[in-house]
């Protein structure tokens, strides 16, 4: 009987321990954002286009994207899924949302609306972009591939560039590979408003 009720005891601290170890080595999880650019200091701002209203989206990302999980690439044919640092907003409307926010400081103009905008809003351009990667490796670069368009008002593709922007992460933090990732939005938005700044004067002397 002593036995037993030692082999008991045994199985219940067993148990218990067990489940301290398993409550100390879960790591709390990580939420992250991109955020828009702000210093805009090398950027000349271009008055008449203040009055433009541009519509941002819609914003295309490949399947591996389209998860809450940061991803990161271990070699060029893997892929790595962070458990515990986490997007805090679906990772393709944080790109509509700051390339909007860029273009709204690069133009510049307050009338921005973002992808889908209600059929009353009308817009003189809009930016639609595809996403091919956009992702990096810890401690490396961060790599923006794709391509994005300009449409006129009436639906007419206008320009169609194929880009590829890269930069240094600069620290194999998950924070310093969100703001490289923030830094290629930026060079984004800045190739995107220079095209819309030489679009648009020639479509206000039609």
């Amino acid at each position: 009987m002593c036995r037993m009720l030692a082999y008991g005891v045994v199985a219940t601290l067993g148990v218990a321990l067990l489940g301290i170890s398993g409550c100390a080595t879960t790591a709390p999880t990580r939420f992250y954002l991109l955020t828009p650019m702000l210093d805009t200091a090398t950027v000349k701002p271009f008055a008449p286009a203040r009055h433009l209203a541009i519509g941002v989206g819609p914003v295309a990302m490949p399947p591996y994207l389209n998860r809450p999980q940061i991803v990161t690439r271990a070699t060029s044919a893997m892929l790595d899924f962070a458990e515990f640092d986490q997007w805090a907003a679906p990772l393709q409307d944080s790109v509509t949302r700051v390339v909007a926010e860029n273009l709204s400081l690069l133009i510049p103009t307050d009338r921005v609306a973002l992808h889908p905008w209600p059929r009353a809003t009308s817009v003189d351009y809009q930016v639609s972009i595809a996403v091919d990667r956009f992702d990096g490796a810890a401690g490396g670069e961060v790599i923006l591939l794709g391509h994005w368009s300009l449409w006129d008002a009436d639906g007419n593709e206008l320009v169609m560039k194929k880009v590829r922007f890269s930069a240094p992460t600069g620290g194999s933090e998950y924070e310093a590979l969100v703001s490289a990732m923030s830094r290629t939005l930026a060079d984004l938005s800045q190739d995107i408003a220079a095209t819309v700044q030489g679009v648009a004067p020639r479509a206000s002397t039609r």
